[in-house]
């Protein structure tokens, strides 16, 4: 069908049409370690925060996923995002909950720093969030640290992100539950996260990508994953300090 195309463009002295260049799509994820709880907070007497957000800037993803982050200092994130480049993002947000006494609520920061959670990024481009969708997994580790995940819908990306557990069983069927949300949210699908497992790896990174998706990790916990809609493109690692993670990007073609 091209060469008729190509051939009738000819004789009729015009340009045949271009094929629509494929656009870059970056996703940026990290693990901020913002508890205050963890041993990996403020490593060696480092804030990461300034640092995110040079590396926002830097890369200007369309997408960014959290973990292990503070609900006020997301959201400053997001305002220091904006104030160095006048890039718009918008934050959707999910505490880690804590369990006592047989109910959930969400889990703090220390030093008021608002709730700890996970969250997701978008840049304004992407359009307004037409649904979230946030919860708790089932099997958990024992604790009081309730493990989340999230997803939110933008146009026609769905983003989405989690910190899984770092034991097993509870790990190995949280990540089945990933599998089953990130495939009901279907081609679309973008997530990051740290999952705590890694690939080659037993039980393997690999298991929580449904049908279809395609998994590009850090050499380590955290990943990348993207579901048919996409290809990938490229990905690198910027060293944040004062966190025990980079931040991993992959810079996906749609």
């Amino acid at each position: 069908m091209k060469s008729v195309l190509a051939a009738v463009a000819l004789l009729l002295g015009t340009a045949a049409p271009a094929a629509a260049a494929a656009a870059d799509f970056p996703v940026l994820q990290m693990n901020l370690c913002r508890s205050g709880v963890a041993k990996c907070f403020d490593q060696g007497g480092t804030n990461p925060m300034a640092k995110a957000a040079s590396t926002i800037v830097a890369v200007n993803p369309a997408v960014v996923t959290l973990n292990e982050a503070c609900a006020s200092e997301t959201t400053k994130l997001a305002a220091d995002v904006k104030a160095q480049s006048g890039r718009v993002y918008t934050v959707v947000w999910q505490p880690v909950g804590k369990k006592e006494n047989g109910r959930t609520t969400p889990y703090p920061c220390t030093s008021g720093r608002g709730e700890y959670g996970i969250a997701v990024l978008a840049r304004q481009d992407l359009g307004a969030v037409k649904a979230r969708e946030g919860g708790y997994f089932g099997p958990q580790d024992g604790g009081a640290e309730q493990r989340a995940y999230l997803c939110a819908k933008f146009g026609t990306v769905n983003a989405c992100t989690t910190h899984l557990s770092t034991k097993r069983p509870a790990v190995e069927q949280q990540c089945q539950d990933l599998k089953g949300l990130l495939a009901k949210y279907g081609t679309g699908t973008v997530f990051g996260g740290d999952l705590n497992l890694r690939y080659p790896g037993d039980p393997s990174a690999q298991a929580c990508v449904p049908a279809g998706s395609f998994r590009k990790g850090d050499g380590s916990v955290q990943h990348i994953i993207a579901g048919s809609a996409f290809d990938f493109g490229s990905s690198g690692k910027t060293s944040i300090p004062g966190t025990d993670h980079p931040a991993w990007r992959v810079t996906l073609t749609r």
